[in-house]
């Protein structure tokens, strides 16, 4: 890949590779603080998207203790062990909107067509969304931390500060799948519906709000069988010194095997489904 830069000489690979993925996080960067509504969205929802929850929390669970809980894992504090799955749940949440959404926009405003014209790889363009993506799920993290802290009265442990490493893996299975999954935007064109049900049907059997062990055994063989249960339950378990569902080394095993594999498929399956959308020539139907 080579550009001409403002001098009329060509740049390399790289160097036209990095400014191609600087201007597309420039632009989403953009776009994100000259939609105030947006912003403002971005620090409300995680107070609204929490308060069901919460009512329900403190109306089965006073002063944060559930009996129930602690004979199912092991510990009773709920405050401790419900925001662990739910800051989980919310990156599984905004990674699926992200991605989904990053060619669907592009679709409904008529530019897919436009920005797959220019000589610029594919993934070029949806590594820089996932790189935006990344920053801002950050910060908007960061927020719903603050509003579980300080507006519900929910604390992580200080232990969970040595387990953040498993945040890095887990990105990468997460951005692995929503690449892939970015692709079926291109197939089904419908991104709420993929997206609502995507990251419901994600997060629910991952047990973002709930222990795994509660379900039926059909539901637990298929949870166990999801990296992302793996991640919940190895920060849950190193952090509160719980029961893990299965051998620690096992989940470490499971989710570094994912950590590699889940991103080069999900590129696989991206570039495969593109071409094959060039070649039926449906890009621009939405």
């Amino acid at each position: 890949m080579r550009s001409i830069d403002d001098d009329g000489r060509y740049r390399s690979s790289a160097a036209a590779m990095f400014g191609a993925l600087r201007a597309v996080f420039v632009k989403n960067a953009l776009e994100f603080i000259r939609y105030p509504v947006n912003l403002a969205f971005s620090l409300v929802l995680p107070v609204i998207w929490f308060l069901p929850i919460y009512f329900l929390i403190v109306s089965f669970a006073p002063a944060g203790q559930s009996i129930g809980l602690d004979a199912w894992v092991g510990t009773s504090s709920f405050f401790e062990y419900l925001p662990i799955g739910l800051i989980v749940g919310y990156v599984i949440m905004t990674v699926f909107w992200n991605l989904g959404f990053a060619l669907k926009r592009l679709m409904d405003i008529g530019m897919l067509e436009t920005i797959w014209a220019c000589p610029v790889p594919r993934m070029v363009y949806i590594i820089g969304e996932s790189l935006f993506s990344m920053a801002r799920l950050t910060v908007e993290v960061v927020i719903v931390l603050l509003v579980y802290r300080y507006l519900y009265g929910f604390t992580l442990p200080a232990t969970i500060v040595a387990n953040l490493f498993l945040f890095v893996p887990f990105l990468l299975i997460m951005y692995g799948l929503g690449i892939g999954f970015a692709s079926l935007v291109l197939l089904l064109k419908d991104a709420n519906t993929l997206v609502d049900t995507s990251s419901f049907l994600v997060s629910g059997l991952t047990g973002t709000q709930n222990p795994p062990q509660v379900f039926p055994r059909f539901l637990l063989a298929i949870s166990v069988g999801i990296p992302i249960t793996h991640v919940i339950d190895l920060l849950r378990s190193r952090t509160l010194g719980i029961e893990p569902l299965i051998d620690p080394s096992m989940q470490m095993a499971i989710v570094a095997a994912s950590a590699l594999l889940f991103p080069v498929a999900g590129v696989i399956i991206f570039m495969a489904v593109e071409r094959r959308s060039r070649r039926l020539g449906n890009l621009h139907v939405h």
